[in-house]
């Protein structure tokens, strides 16, 4: 270990020494996205409705350092990683985070809400044991143990999040609170993208969105893409654009693709995900569980894995590929095919079909189920 890092880590020591005696503030709420990153997904979702209460809280939003500060009135940008972060997390009423928190401690009368963050195509957590570290195990237990409430959307994802979560304690079969955009979406948020990237009004989208691979790599990023173009205009008819979006993970690597800046945009560093879903007309995307929440507007999405047999065997799937209602495509002449051949009434019943067989319970209102229950127990 480096001097530096040595250096960060027993000042972190000290603080939470420091700040264990604190008393927890009753109106306080730290929420934390990604590890830092900025205003968006599930917590998101469950600030606004808890901003639109006009609840009298103060509301901390932990960012990593390079991380764009989009924060709405009502809501306090604290850095990621130093002492005031430990200090707010130390004295807060409640936490909300879509990944491991990594507190080092939790204690009596602060509540702990885990969103989580999508539903599971890849296996995750003890279901990978043997890719984990056994530090990552013990990090996974640790963080299971302090958590008072899990969001669920589906019953799929509550069979899993018991197997393999080291968690036993309430699972709030809510929804995903981000989803409420998509099933109620405010025109101001398509609005928003439209203006943010520079697309004009009558142009149409499509989001192209892979996730990362293990080994970081671009390679698996091969869509053709102004043949996909003309592809859905033949379909679908209009003029589109390609607004592609890298993973956070490999986000630094966006300048390794090729933009345009007329018909290919980036929007790798566009936070908030859920508004560009919404003003997305088609998404075409791999292994993301993007693809299930897309695919709750009914709109077209297209999956494109040139990698596939690569993939499944180093991380492998919960659902046998057949089952997803979404076309398939391992190259560009598939993909351009399906886009072709789409047909809205099969797809949109496959896609019922799928939702049912899962036990999805998106309805719009996560946000308000999950505010609910946090405004209760700060009574």
């Amino acid at each position: 270990m480096s001097l530096r890092k040595l250096g960060t880590k027993l000042l972190r020591v000290a603080a939470w020494a420091i700040c264990r005696p604190l008393p927890v503030q009753k109106n306080k709420v730290v929420v934390s996205n990604f590890y830092g990153r900025g205003y968006a997904d599930n917590p998101k979702a469950i600030v606004d409705e808890l901003l639109a209460r006009g609840a009298q809280l103060r509301i901390i939003w932990l960012l990593a350092g390079s991380v764009e500060n989009d924060l709405p009135a009502g809501v306090e940008a604290c850095p990621r990683g130093g002492f005031w972060e430990v200090y707010h997390l130390t004295t807060a009423r409640v936490w909300i985070d879509n990944c491991r928190k990594g507190a080092w401690y939790k204690k009596k009368g602060q509540l702990y809400v885990q969103t989580w963050h999508g539903f599971a195509l890849k296996q995750i957590e003890r279901d990978v044991l043997h890719r984990l570290h056994p530090k990552d195990e013990a990090y996974g237990i640790r963080d299971s143990s302090q958590i008072d409430l899990l969001l669920s959307n589906s019953s799929a994802m509550t069979k899993i999040f018991q197997r393999c979560f080291w968690y036993q304690g309430e699972i709030g079969e809510f929804g995903s609170p981000r989803n409420d955009a998509l099933l109620h979406p405010a025109p101001s948020a398509m609005e928003k993208v439209y203006k943010a990237l520079g697309i004009p009004a009558d142009r149409r989208i499509v989001l192209y969105a892979p996730t990362f691979r293990e080994d970081d790599s671009l390679q698996a990023y091969g869509v053709e893409l102004q043949p996909l173009r003309q592809a859905l205009a033949q379909r679908f008819g209009g003029e589109w654009v390609v607004v592609q979006r890298l993973h956070p993970k490999v986000a630094a690597k966006a300048v390794q693709l090729q933009w345009d800046g007329e018909t290919v945009l980036d929007a790798t560093h566009y936070s908030d995900l859920q508004e560009l879903l919404t003003a997305a007309d088609a998404v075409v995307t791999d292994y993301s569980s993007l693809m299930f929440d897309f695919g709750l507007t009914g709109k077209p999405c297209f999956l494109y894995w040139p990698d596939l047999e690569s993939y499944r065997m180093e991380r492998n799937f919960y659902l046998e590929l057949e089952e997803l209602p979404f076309p398939q495509a391992q190259d560009n002449p598939s993909l351009r095919k399906n886009v072709a051949d789409f047909d809205s009434d099969a797809y949109r019943r496959r896609l019922a079909a799928f939702y049912l067989a899962q036990g999805f319970l998106e309805d719009g209102q996560a946000s308000r189920r999950t505010a609910d229950w946090i405004s209760e127990k700060m009574k």
